[in-house]
């Protein structure tokens, strides 16, 4: 009588490995997939950037992150944003902050194009290359996980991947600004003043919000372009359009409306706050010491028109109609000065 051949034990252990394997590529897969829904829903940089620093912070529960991307010239990596707890730190809180990208952690992740990980006693950072279409875009730098684990190659595998999600994010984003933002001052197209426009006084209507627009002229500036140059204005529109962006909240939309006239949105903003604005932002042009070709300092003027949403402007175009008018008073009344709509 033939004998049965016995069954070789279960490998347990071989099971438990291979559970925890798939375990930890769906949990990836659940956290690479929580941040790219994140952070696809916006194509505006300054959105893109602050929603990655919160959602991949609390996704990896890490207590630091920061953002950096390349400097002009390239030599040096420039922080952009920032999570440190529960601060979100933007860009202009970064200014002062930068990391050399020769002989640095942060360069030789971008030229290796891996993560590199570093954990010494008290410090545990994972510094992740963002790269699109072949190019850096920056890095992210991920420091001390919250339940006090050095960071592991598990862990640098699933970066790697983020770091090519939050790079195309990115690389959208850029695509999109150049789309919408004028090539000369820096500020949104015309276009996208239109569309913008639109969407605020919708909202106005729908849920009875208040807004303004103002519109800008610098004053005299065809005589300006004559005896300086177009050089010169060109420089001078340059100056102006970051004087406003400068003087003007986050939540302000500043667009190029045409040549030398450029104009703000003003979310939440009734007629007294932006007469207020307006008023302060024609005197910091009066008193900015512009600068021509040679650095010699000109003196630059501006008329400003103003109109607040109402019951009598049935559509958009009205509105900016009404801060034409006023803007066009201004310049008769003898410019360098501020007109109100209506008033």
């Amino acid at each position: 009588m033939a004998r049965k051949k016995s069954m070789p034990p279960p490998d347990y252990e071989g099971l438990y490995r291979r559970h925890m394997e798939l375990t930890r590529e769906v949990e990836h897969l659940s956290t690479l997939r929580e941040i790219g829904l994140a952070i696809s829903g916006t194509l505006e940089m300054s959105e893109t950037l602050s929603i990655i620093a919160h959602v991949v912070q609390g996704a990896l529960d890490v207590r630091r992150l920061t953002l950096y991307t390349p400097s002009q010239e390239g030599d040096f990596l420039q922080p952009v944003v920032a999570k440190y707890g529960n601060d979100l730190i933007t860009k202009e809180r970064l200014e002062e902050e930068f990391e050399p990208r020769k002989g640095s952690l942060l360069g030789k992740a971008i030229d290796s194009r891996s993560v590199t990980l570093l954990n010494v006693p008290g410090n545990s950072r994972a510094v992740v290359p963002l790269m699109a279409k072949g190019e850096p875009l920056g890095v992210m730098v991920l420091e001390d996980r919250r339940d006090g684990q050095p960071f592991s190659d598990d862990d640098a595998a699933l970066f790697q991947q983020l770091g090519s999600q939050i790079a195309i994010a990115m690389h959208n984003a850029q695509l999109y600004a150049m789309a919408v933002t004028d090539g000369l001052t820096g500020l949104y197209v015309r276009r996208y003043f239109d569309l913008r426009m639109q969407e605020e006084f919708a909202q106005a209507q729908r849920y009875k919000r208040v807004f303004s627009v103002m519109l800008f002229d610098i004053d005299h500036f065809k005589k300006f372009n004559d005896l300086h140059g177009h050089q010169t204005g060109d420089r001078v529109l340059q100056q102006f359009a970051r004087l406003l962006q400068k003087n003007t909240r986050r939540s302000d939309i500043c667009c190029r409306y045409g040549g030398e006239e450029m104009t703000v949105i003003l979310p939440e903003t009734d007629l007294q706050e932006a007469a207020l604005s307006a008023n302060k932002l024609c005197g910091l042009v009066r008193s900015h010491p512009f600068t021509g070709m040679e650095e010699q300092v000109l003196s630059v003027t501006t008329s400003i028109g103003v109109s607040v949403f109402g019951p009598e402007y049935g559509r958009p175009e009205s509105m900016v109609e009404a801060a034409d008018r006023a803007l066009y008073q201004a310049k008769q009344l003898g410019r360098n000065r501020v007109e109100l709509a209506g008033i």
